[in-house]
């Protein structure tokens, strides 16, 4: 998948026939898959309609950053596939036992790489054994809180509160991990809808509202990813406690720092493009 990031104050966005122009900057349209904006722009809706019949989509994310809204480029049809993911929503166990093996091996694997053993079989017996989706997500609640016990320790005690906190997140490190998994959420989410499956049901996660349970099933399988990713901002010296600011009990990424790791993280998105296509294909092949 390939994206743009637009996150320009006042950013002037227009397009022609064939490329997508920001402020100066021209940019082919066949060089685009996804455009995600962040902050203030000017965006018409005809350049809106252009957009989406080159097949671009576009996320918004929103003045919190941990929020966003899609404009698909996809119409979303393949009945079929929807109804194959209805059907194995019904009885969603070995889905999920699948979804949660993959998840707790990446995590396992990532604490290992700081020497940090974790007893892998434990986990996965308790899975193998497990009836219903419930006893599941207490298996993954019960390692995730675990996991990131040991995960906040990786990391000086000015960045952390030494758990996990979201809407909003009260700490440096909270607030790139919601910011990161907002963003692949969504890019995510854009992905199924183009390979025809309904993002709302989902198996380790269920559909609630207006939530994508099908993105954060496969975001489970990149998490311990993009955790190791925030790990290599903060110890190269990418990121530090100066690069986030404070408004009531949330903290933010500031802008000018958000803005210098976004090269870092198109980099970092490619690499993990096939692991995400993998996933999608997995679920594909189980339904």
């Amino acid at each position: 998948m390939n994206i743009v990031i637009i996150d320009k104050k006042e950013a002037e966005i227009k397009t022609t026939t064939s490329q997508l122009i920001i402020n100066t900057q021209k940019i082919p349209f066949n060089l685009i898959d996804t455009i995600i904006i962040e902050g203030k722009t000017t965006l018409q809706t005809q350049d809106i309609n252009r957009l989406s019949k080159n097949g671009i989509s576009i996320i918004l994310l929103k003045s919190n950053r941990y929020v966003a809204s899609i404009i698909s480029a996809y119409n979303n049809k393949n009945a079929n596939l929807k109804i194959s993911q209805y059907r194995a929503s019904l009885k969603p166990t070995n889905i999920a036992k699948e979804l949660l093996k993959i998840k707790i091996n990446a995590h396992i694997l990532h604490l290992k790489e700081h020497n940090i053993i974790l007893n892998k079989s434990r986990y996965m017996q308790n899975i193998n054994s497990a009836k219903t989706l419930d006893e599941l997500l207490g298996i993954e609640g019960s390692f995730s809180k675990l996991y990131f016990s040991h995960y906040f320790k990786l990391f000086p005690k000015n960045l952390h509160n030494n758990k996990r906190t979201k809407r909003p997140p009260k700490d440096p490190l909270n607030a790139v991990m919601s910011w990161l998994y907002t963003i692949f959420y969504h890019t995510i989410t854009v992905k199924l809808i183009a390979s025809g499956f309904e993002p709302n049901i989902g198996y380790l996660h269920r559909p609630f509202r207006d939530h994508n349970a099908l993105s954060s099933d496969i975001l489970e399988v990149i998490r311990a990813d993009i955790n190791q990713f925030i790990f290599t901002l903060f110890n190269n010296n990418l990121l530090s406690k100066e690069s986030f600011t404070k408004k009531g009990d949330a903290v933010y990424l500031k802008y000018e720092d958000r803005k210098s790791i976004y090269p870092y993280f198109q980099e970092f998105q490619a690499q993990l493009d096939t692991k995400i296509t993998n996933a999608i294909t997995l679920i594909r092949s189980m339904l």
